[in-house]
């Protein structure tokens, strides 16, 4: 919507374009301008009016008159644009903001006399105060910001949230601390949940839990680095600072390239992020999808559990069936042509795990994925909460079945126990991108109503993934009670179909991943379509070609590599070295040596996380 008083006023007062979320019962008083704006010998003000019911618009003596005509003369205002580190310092405009930010004004908006200006006054010299006063008008008619908003930045600030109405914030439209804690833990606690067993088992007991602390205090620091560098910019670059995104920060200071780089390696784990779920659903669905076929049957009697399986606590290994060949895209298109010539359906060539149930969840799930607005999804963000905790009390209850199967001295016993492994390096390599909030963490930090305890929460929120990760880990780790070598990537693959609590959690599961899913594409698409459009819808039919091109990616992967722990490491180590080490380092070396107050230790510890990155991401090759 363009916000406009008359012809005569448009070119002073509409440059900015601004949205307005409709819906049923919101702002039913928005109905005309004409309402709000009245006019007489001075100019044009805002009407004294109380009709608000989120209390924006009412009498204020410092709002009248917002503003008026006044022909005073007034030197001309030098537009202020976001300029480089370099160009900073000697003070030359950049283009760094322009077409994204709005203009920053330093006069004194508070202050009566300084609120007036001419609607008819030059533009050249007065379009820094109108974009001023268009910006705090609208603040008036929306101080939370959720119908109002300028195009400042791609990810919507509740998009991670873990509230599923707005109704259940506070009336500025912000969440306290708690609602962030499970924002950061909700938005962390992924399907590397499910790998977690398995990644302990590659670096031992001991190891993989010292892994696993020095992975998330090393993870959370990059994220503070984060969350603290848009502050640490300029004032006068002409970028709204609690607006800002990190590929903001990597373009101040590495120009162009830095923000390309930002951009592409957070689409590329929110790709991977694709990958994983879409390998995962296909699993779950498979498996979901037997158990109710084979209970369909005449004869069945109870649903029937994977044959040539030795059960013990109801877990098995599935290394056999890991170890099967992956089936070939031409053998499985002639059995196809095969059972229609012979006029025969076989329920086994129908539905296989890695062959149609890939498609047949691409069938179902691409008309999801082309929604211009994943406001609906968002309502499920809090099935993420209640599925951890569900896998929480699952391995528990698994735990207390089973006992503790553990033998530190007999290295011939099936229950002895590795402290150290190493393999660790699949560990680290999963970690890395089980403590990633990197690319979020600012948009969920955002909807804090005291930005002062975002250092706490953060540390709170990490610690509370550390804590389940370990949890989860060291527990099935201690119940299995077989050989830990026949852990699986996805441990509820250690489960029968038959097992009630393993099939309802892949039911359960499932379903949350399918309201996940078009969240993930929304974000993938929004940041390759603002970086390469400047816009995040492109138009219907490039979203499609995008869709349709990811999907083809996840399918290829659920039918010839569906192997979840594997992907997460890569994915990890290869992203991490990016935007969890490298790019939070440079960024607080850039900075420090601006400020003057970069040592030797500082830099040597900073480019230590660099070559941590590095490591991590050559060992995976290595094991």
């Amino acid at each position: 919507m363009i916000l406009g008083i008359s012809s005569n006023h448009l070119r002073v007062l509409v440059p900015l374009k601004w949205s307005l979320q409709k819906g049923p019962g919101r702002y039913p008083y928005l109905r005309s301008y004409e309402q709000l704006l009245e006019k007489d010998g001075r100019g044009v003000r805002l009407k004294p009016s109380k009709m608000s019911s989120y209390g924006a618009i009412g009498v204020d003596d410092d709002l009248e008159p917002l503003i008026e005509t006044d022909r005073r003369p007034r030197a001309p205002s030098t537009r202020r644009r976001t300029m480089s580190a370099s160009q900073a310092l000697a003070t030359s405009p950049s283009s760094f903001g322009a077409g994204r930010q709005p203009y920053l004004f330093s006069g004194g908006l508070g202050l009566r006399e300084d609120s007036m200006m001419s609607l008819h006054s030059e533009e050249d010299h007065h379009r820094e105060h109108n974009n001023a006063l268009r910006y705090r008008l609208l603040n008036r008619l929306d101080p939370g910001g959720e119908h109002f908003t300028m195009p400042d930045h791609v990810i919507p600030a509740g998009l991670f949230s873990i509230l599923p109405f707005e109704e259940l914030k506070d009336r500025s439209g912000k969440q306290g601390s708690i609602v962030t804690i499970f924002s950061i833990w909700n938005t962390m606690m992924g399907t590397s949940l499910l790998a977690m067993p398995w990644a302990l088992q590659q670096a031992g007991l001991v190891g993989g839990i010292v892994i696993m602390l020095a992975m998330a205090a090393l993870c959370f620091y990059t994220a503070l680095i984060i969350i603290e560098s848009p502050a640490k910019l300029p004032p006068n670059l002409g970028l709204d600072l609690a607006a800002a995104e990190f590929s903001d920060v990597c373009k101040y200071y590495f120009g162009r390239i830095g923000e390309m780089t930002a951009i592409v390696f957070s689409a590329i784990v929110l790709v991977g992020g694709i990958i994983v779920y879409w390998v995962l659903m296909s699993n779950f669905l498979f498996y979901t999808g037997a158990v109710v076929y084979e209970a369909l049957q005449p004869n069945s009697t109870t649903i029937p559990v994977l044959e040539n399986r030795t059960f013990i606590c109801d877990v098995y290994c599935p290394n056999e069936a890991l170890s099967e060949s992956i089936p070939q895209w031409e053998q499985q298109l002639w059995d196809a042509v095969e059972e229609v010539s012979d006029a025969a359906w076989n329920f086994d060539r129908f539905w296989t795990l890695q062959g149609t149930v890939p498609i047949f969840l691409a069938i179902a799930l691409f008309p999801l994925m082309n929604f211009k607005s994943p406001t609906f999804f968002t309502k499920f963000n809090v099935l993420g909460t209640v599925s951890v905790v569900f896998l929480l009390v699952f391995v528990f209850s698994k735990f207390l079945e089973c006992g503790c199967n553990m033998n530190f001295t007999d290295p011939h016993s099936i229950h002895y126990v590795n402290l150290f492994n190493w393999h660790f390096p699949a560990l680290s390599g999963t970690l890395t991108l089980s403590y990633f909030i990197h690319n979020a963490v600012l948009t969920i930090l955002r909807n804090q109503k005291y930005p002062e305890n975002n250092r706490r929460d953060l540390s709170i929120g990490y610690t509370l993934v550390a804590f389940c990760y370990v949890f989860i880990g060291v527990t099935f780790f201690a119940a299995f009670p077989v050989q830990r070598s026949c852990i699986s990537d996805n441990f509820l693959n250690n489960f029968g179909a038959g097992d009630i609590l393993s099939s309802a959690a892949r039911l359960f599961l499932l379903f949350q991943m399918v309201t996940v899913l078009p969240l993930l594409m929304f974000l993938v698409r929004s940041q390759l379509s603002y970086a390469v459009y400047n816009v995040t819808w492109p138009g219907i039919w490039k979203v499609i070609g995008l869709n349709l091109a990811l999907i083809a990616i996840a399918v290829t992967f659920a039918t010839f590599y569906p192997n979840v722990g594997s992907i997460l490491r890569y994915v990890g180590s290869v992203a991490g070295l990016i935007y969890v080490f490298a790019l939070p380092s440079l960024v607080y070396i850039k900075n420090q040596k601006e400020l003057g107050t970069l040592t030797n230790p500082k830099r040597i510890f900073h480019y230590g996380i660099i070559a941590i990155g590095v490591l991590n991401l050559l060992a995976q090759f290595a094991i």
